[in-house]
């Protein structure tokens, strides 16, 4: 959900209608953001057997293997039923405009099929989207869309959150770049641990995606595990957050305090490095607080995030395989060194910068160009 946040937050405020269309899973977080909900499509992700075979080809082939899998095949397959979902769904009730995430192929077919003007949300995925494309996507949804009378598939016109140089090495053309926002969490921030004005306070939060992947989960406890004895032994004041890892990390050290979740924007207004998986939403929001990060990417498009970031001077980047000694070394690299502090200073006030989205104007764009043309 918060990957649309920065959709959905300015078309509430600017008096739309907002439906989400979503597999039931996410109806409580639409509702407390104030949406309307319907159930379309099915909750396949939360699947174990689907997770456990996707975590097996990341681990035994590696990353691009694992986005060829996920979403150059699992994706387009599942396509078929959201489709189906929408279609009967819009056909009862006509939106005006269809935002929908760049990922959602189920959606933009549907979309097409009813010609409503359409528009693709970018999640992170956009990248790695655009990769498999014409080799992988594309050849996949070619017989669903014939099924329904359509043409190639294409992607539709892109929105993302964020400068595009930043995550496309080559700008995709039909790209609008508009502001990011992000709906407030009031819970409060967890114990400052008494930090000492001489010490930084180092955040790390590795995700929740993996976490909840029981094939990754010795894998990411392990890098934590790594984490958290960096950051003892440079003496850091640090918060982790662990999502359903966190009763199994234990810290002996009262500087360290785990938890299962944060207010991580809010928090990143507040310390001096974060340690991260290097998803699209935790790193804007990383800018957002002007905090330089360390990024340890997993899977998906997290490794080239945090390359892209590292690149930028935002930071530096480590494998997730890194031990404790190369991660406190990173740390004390980027802590000590001004001009990541710098350079996130100026990213943060580069996307403060960025025209608001105004959901009036976008019907136009959505009924005109696509990203991908056969």
């Amino acid at each position: 959900m918060s990957a649309l946040d920065y959709v959905t937050g300015p078309a509430l405020q600017q008096g739309h209608d907002v439906a989400l269309y979503a597999p039931l899973m996410f109806r409580g977080e639409a509702r407390r953001r104030g949406m309307e909900f319907h159930e379309a499509g099915t909750d396949w992700t939360c699947n174990p057997a689907v997770q456990q075979t996707a975590s097996g080809v990341w681990k035994r082939y590696g990353n691009v293997p694992f986005n060829r899998y996920v979403f150059g095949r699992l994706w387009p397959h599942q396509a078929e039923t959201k489709a189906h979902d929408l279609i009967a769904a819009w056909t009862r009730a006509r939106p005006d405009l269809v935002i929908a995430e760049c990922s959602d192929l189920g959606a933009h077919l549907a979309a097409e099929v009813l010609r409503l003007p359409v528009l693709a949300a970018d999640n992170g995925l956009g990248p790695v989207l655009l990769d498999l494309w014409d080799t992988d996507i594309a050849p996949e949804l070619a017989p669903l869309h014939k099924r329904h009378e359509q043409g190639p598939p294409v992607l539709p016109a892109l929105l993302t959150p964020a400068p595009a140089q930043w995550f496309y090495e080559t700008p995709p053309p039909f790209t609008q770049v508009v502001r990011r926002t992000v709906v407030e969490d009031r819970s409060p921030l967890p114990d400052r641990l008494g930090r000492s004005a001489s010490r930084p306070l180092v955040y790390a939060s590795l995700g929740t995606l993996t976490t909840t992947m029981s094939g990754l989960r010795t894998l990411v406890r392990d890098a934590y595990q790594e984490i958290m004895a960096a950051l003892s032994a440079l003496g850091c004041d640090a918060i982790v957050s662990a999502g359903n890892l966190a009763e199994h990390l234990r810290s002996t050290d009262p500087r360290i305090h785990v938890a299962e979740r944060v207010p991580q924007p809010a928090l990143l207004r507040r310390t001096d490095l974060f340690v991260t998986h290097g998803g699209r939403a935790s790193l804007l929001d990383a800018v957002q607080g002007a905090t330089p990060v360390l990024g340890m990417g997993v899977l998906a498009d997290q490794p080239d995030n945090v390359a892209a970031f590292a690149r930028l001077g935002l930071g530096r980047a480590l494998e997730l395989t890194a031990t404790r000694d190369e991660i406190a070394d990173a740390m004390t690299a980027v802590l000590d060194d001004p001009r990541h502090h710098a350079a996130m200073a100026d990213a943060c006030v580069e996307l403060s910068q960025l025209p608001p989205l105004d959901i009036a104007e976008l019907r136009d764009v959505g009924e005109g160009a696509r990203v991908c043309t056969p």
